[in-house]
């Protein structure tokens, strides 16, 4: 990864942990949270979506691309439900770390499977953050077994992180199909349209599913949390769009799902100074795994 690279996803991981800090503490459903976040980005960049679609030709955007943007969306809809129902049933210290540490190994061995090399310190820092991640919710290190993990707060954290699994990957996809069979867009460029074009695609997503299920008070919901929800829609496009962009800068997406990993850091930090979470002795040797497998990882 080059160096801009790694600057843009750790600055994107403070700004991950802030509109999570956010979701923690929203008092709507994760339905109604996560529609509101999903729009107020997309109303704000629908201007230049169009612009982009008139340089590009709405006509060149070819099934697959379209596939591959469903598939997006799905995925972030999983994850951002899964995580605050998630954090309606624990910590923020807690849930955030599972919810970002599963999918380093997930991604890790999906990237493999479609071709892609992984080298053996890749995948020892892989192991050795995704143990800190897993570390970082125990209060003593006595509870650091199986059972500590089998309950509702953490099945969900686990949905939350198949969802990251699958937009992480598919977004890499679609980026590569943008810059290689489209013309006319730089690659910010092309970050920042297929960021739009996500949040277009995770609000009709959410619609759909809300009235196909007759869930239509998640509707007024949206609007009656509307500014705290859009505050963290703005927050998660600025986050998103600076990892999309990182993705055009490499090869393979795993070192930029690990990179991410240290907005585990500050979400715990921040769960303490805003939510009046505990910090733990367990957590501060979680938090040094994370940084030591980042260094193993990327050096």
């Amino acid at each position: 990864m080059t160096f801009y690279a790694v600057l843009l996803v750790v600055f994107s991981a403070l700004l991950h942990a802030g509109w999570n800090v956010l979701g923690k503490s929203n008092n709507g459903s994760g339905y109604s949270f996560t529609l509101g976040a999903s729009l107020a980005p997309f109303i704000l960049l629908l201007p230049y979506l169009v612009w982009c679609l008139s340089v590009i030709g709405f006509n060149n955007l070819t099934l697959s691309f379209w596939s591959l943007l469903f598939f997006s969306a799905v995925g972030q809809v999983v994850y951002l439900v899964g995580l605050l129902r998630a954090y309606n049933l624990g910590d923020i210290g807690v849930i955030y770390p599972i919810a970002r540490a599963l999918p380093v190994l997930m991604v890790g061995v999906i990237t493999v499977a479609i071709g892609q090399a992984l080298t053996f310190n890749a995948w020892l820092g892989f192991s050795i953050l995704t143990l800190g991640c897993l570390l970082v919710p125990m209060r003593h290190f006595k509870d650091f077994r199986l059972r500590s993990y089998v309950n509702l707060s953490v099945f969900w954290a686990f949905i939350a992180a198949v969802g990251t699994t699958i937009y992480s990957v598919v977004d890499k996809q679609a980026l590569s199909w943008l810059q290689y069979e489209t013309d006319g867009l730089s690659s910010h460029q092309v970050a920042i349209f297929f960021l739009g074009m996500q949040f277009a695609a995770i609000a009709i997503v959410l619609i759909t599913w809300l009235l196909l299920t007759g869930k239509r008070h998640e509707l007024a919901l949206t609007w009656q949390y509307r500014y705290r929800s859009a505050t963290a829609g703005i927050m998660m496009a600025l986050t998103y769009g600076m990892v999309l962009f990182a993705m055009t800068m490499v090869d393979n997406v795993s070192y930029v799902v690990a990179l991410r990993q240290v907005s585990i850091i500050f979400g715990v930090l921040m769960g303490i100074w805003f939510l009046n979470e505990k910090w733990f002795y367990t957590r501060g040797v979680g938090v040094s795994l994370v940084l030591v497998g980042l260094l193993i990882a990327l050096v």
